[in-house]
Parts: C-alpha cells; structure tokens; sequence
C-alpha cells in the first residue's frame, strides 16, 4: 500500500509537470536589441512584414539592410507606436533593433 501510495504520488507530479511545459525553441514575434537574419521571422508570402513597439516606457530604433550591408530602412519608434509597413524584404536581409524596446514583427497578410 505504501508504494502504491508514493508511485501515485511521483505520477501525479509527473502529470502535472508536462501539462505546464512549452516548447523550447517556440517561435516569438516579440525581439528585443541585436542583430537578426529575416530568416529569423515568421516567414512572408510577400516578402512584407507588420511592426511595432510594443514596449510602455522605452524607444527602440530599427535598420533593416541588404545583404551587401545597404540600409534599405530605418525608423525610430516610440513606445507603444502604431502599426508600420517594411519595404519588401527578402531571407537574406538582416534587422538590427538599438534600444530598450521590444519590437513585435510579424508577417502582411496578402
């Protein structure tokens, strides 16, 4: 009886321990400061993708270029700014975020 009782016990635990778990490498449209690949992304159909800040207090700035290093876009960002447009940007290009600020970055719906 008693092992019955601690076996049930280790089971429960065990239970409820794998209904918590998320996935480690789960995909996040939310970035922080660094450099990033598109390829990082969820990818686009049209090669366009929505951006915000996301962030209540700071400003983040955000440099999108080509992969012979040609600025193709930047803007600064307020916090808790409204939705903008990329230019059309492909796999290869590459995003730097300067700041505190948290960009959310997600694929245009065609």
């Amino acid at each position: 009886m008693k092992r019955f009782t601690v076996l049930s016990l280790i089971f429960l635990c065990l239970i409820f321990n794998v209904i918590g778990v998320k996935p480690v490498f789960a995909i996040s449209n939310t970035f922080k400061e660094g450099i990033y690949n598109v390829s990082d992304f969820n990818p686009s159909k049209n090669e366009i993708y929505l951006f915000s800040n996301v962030s209540s207090t700071d400003k983040i700035y955000m440099i999108i270029m080509d992969e012979n290093l040609n600025m193709q876009h930047s803007i600064l960002l307020l916090p808790k700014s409204e939705k903008h447009i990329t230019v059309p940007i492909l796999p290869t290009y590459r995003v730097i975020l300067i700041g505190k600020g948290e960009m959310y970055f997600y694929p245009q719906e065609p």
